[in-house]
Formats: C-alpha cells, structure tokens, sequence
C-alpha cells in the first residue's frame, strides 16, 4: 500500500458518508490534471437559522473528504485548500491540517484578500443529528 492509499484509508475512516468511497470507486484509474481549488464552506442554513454551531458534528468534513480524496489520489494535495467560515463547527479541521491540507478559518472577504485560486462554495442542505 503506498503512503498516498495509507493516507485515504486513514481520511475515510473518519467519514460518517458513504459518498467519498463511491467517488473513489468512480474516477479510481482515471487519472487527470486537477485544477488549484480553495473549498469554502459556508455556515450551515440551519445554523443561520438557529444559531446552533453543532461542535459535536462532521458535516463540514464529511462535505470537503470526496474533493480532497481525489487530489490526493491525483498526488495534487498542494493544489486544494479549505476555506471555512470561522462560525462552522470543525472539530476535523487539525486532523486535516495534520494530513498536510491547508484549512484556514475566515470570512469569505477575508478568503478574497488571500487567494486568487477559484472557489467551491459548500453547505449543507439538512443536516441529522442520528
């Protein structure tokens, strides 16, 4: 197993979504260029809503693991970074950190100043608690 397949073994572990293995299953081989990308996740709608932060919730992980699972397997960690609202409850945002992304919290006109990498925009639509 290289280190790069030891690393998403390790990534998926932590995933409450079945959606990042099935991505992979679906572009395994078919390697192509990536562009440079910056995630930024949005405040959850129901968080505006409720004020609710939801620390103990992986939302925001289990929404940026199928994107940074496949620049890894295209060994183009260095070209994806994540941009999160500084009121997204992250608690995965250091072990990510600790796998060599860049996961930086900030306003999204703070996120314009920094990078000139085009940005995703992500957010949940519902998010359960079970």
């Amino acid at each position: 197993m290289t280190a790069s397949q030891s690393s998403m073994q390790e990534l998926l572990k932590k995933s409450q979504s079945e959606v990042a293995t099935a991505i992979l299953e679906e572009l395994q081989g078919q390697a192509k260029s990536l562009p440079q990308i910056v995630l930024r996740i949005q405040r959850c709608p129901r968080a505006l809503q409720t004020g609710s932060n939801a620390p103990h919730s992986n939302y925001a992980y289990d929404l940026v693991l199928p994107y940074l699972l496949i620049y890894l397997s295209a060994d183009q960690q260095a070209d994806i970074s994540v941009s999160a609202d500084p009121f997204v409850a992250f608690p995965m945002a250091n072990f990510l950190m600790s796998k060599g992304f860049k996961v930086v919290r900030e306003t999204e006109e703070a996120l314009k100043k920094r990078s000139t990498a085009p940005a995703l925009s992500l957010s949940a639509r519902k998010v359960s608690d079970g």
